[in-house]
């Protein structure tokens, strides 16, 4: 009876000595695994600090279209083509109300030739339909068309919209870019800090230019600009707008602001004043409906 009890002491205390060891064990891994979790936190933050600071920086530009007020000129092509239409067009076209007065008119002195004593001598008419079109002709040489050239025109005002009257202008501004000592010409532009989107940016931009009503079309941007040759990893995302009313602040008697001058261009001359990457970018996204 003894040596059973002693047999089953024994058992229990191996039992108990294994049950210690697995849990040292696993208290030691649960440790280890503890230590290698904080330590490459450290990393982590250090990563995504870095990361942090090279973040690109992200501006916001507004590209206000002024659309044309007349129709161009037509070319001699164009106009020998709408003078053909016209041709056909009358030819094969009913008569008017005034041209059936003139024929009647044109029957009525026949009837009164042929028979002085008829009906049709009794017809008094006051305005033939000849005399009409003298008149009318008459007032026509007399009105005056205005002058599809604007006085901006005149002076080649480019701080003015009342210019180009039948051609698309575009707003540019000129910055003062300090770093390279140079003047360059830009869509005018804010930085991204953290609103809640790049269309609460442009909401904010449109004041800083001027007293201005446009229509923005659109939630999303039409481009992105990225200068490879700039260190800053600077991104610009373009936005379109329709000028509507209002006037262009008058930047160059602002010393507080951050551009000199600003311009009305025409697209034919806007690679006159952006550089060829910056209107690269653009170019596509000023289409013309």
């Amino acid at each position: 009876m003894s040596s059973v009890m002693l047999r089953t002491s024994l058992r229990v205390s191996s039992s108990i000595a294994r049950r210690l060891v697995i849990a040292n064990a696993s208290s030691n891994s649960q440790k280890s695994a503890a230590a290698a979790a904080a330590a490459p936190s450290s990393t982590t933050t250090t990563t995504t600090t870095n990361k942090s600071n090279n973040r690109p920086q992200i501006k916001v530009a507004l590209c206000i279209q002024r659309y044309a007020h007349l129709s161009p000129e037509m070319t001699s092509l164009e106009k020998d083509y709408s003078n053909l239409n016209l041709q056909l067009e009358t030819e094969n076209s009913y008569l008017s109300d005034h041209e059936l007065r003139h024929k009647r008119e044109v029957e009525l002195v026949k009837q009164r030739q042929a028979s002085p004593t008829g009906t049709a001598t009794s017809v008094n008419i006051v305005e033939t339909a000849v005399d009409l079109e003298d008149r009318l002709a008459k007032e026509f040489s007399n009105f005056q068309f205005m002058s599809r050239e604007t006085e901006d025109d005149k002076t080649n005002n480019l701080r003015s919209h009342n210019r180009k009257l039948d051609d698309n202008l575009l707003l540019i501004v000129q910055q003062k870019d300090n770093q390279i000592d140079k003047d360059e010409w830009i869509f005018p532009e804010k930085n991204y800090d953290g609103e809640p989107s790049l269309r609460a940016v442009i909401e904010q931009l449109i004041p800083t230019c001027g007293n201005l009503h446009v229509q923005i079309a659109g939630n999303a941007p039409l481009a992105c600009y990225k200068n490879d040759a700039d260190t800053s990893s600077k991104k610009i995302f373009f936005y379109k707008a329709e000028y509507l009313a209002g006037v262009v602040k008058q930047f160059s008697t602002l010393k507080s602001s951050p551009y000199k001058d600003h311009a009305w261009v025409t697209h034919a001359d806007l690679p006159k004043y952006l550089s060829p990457s910056y209107y690269k970018a653009v170019k596509d996204m000023l289409f013309v409906f």
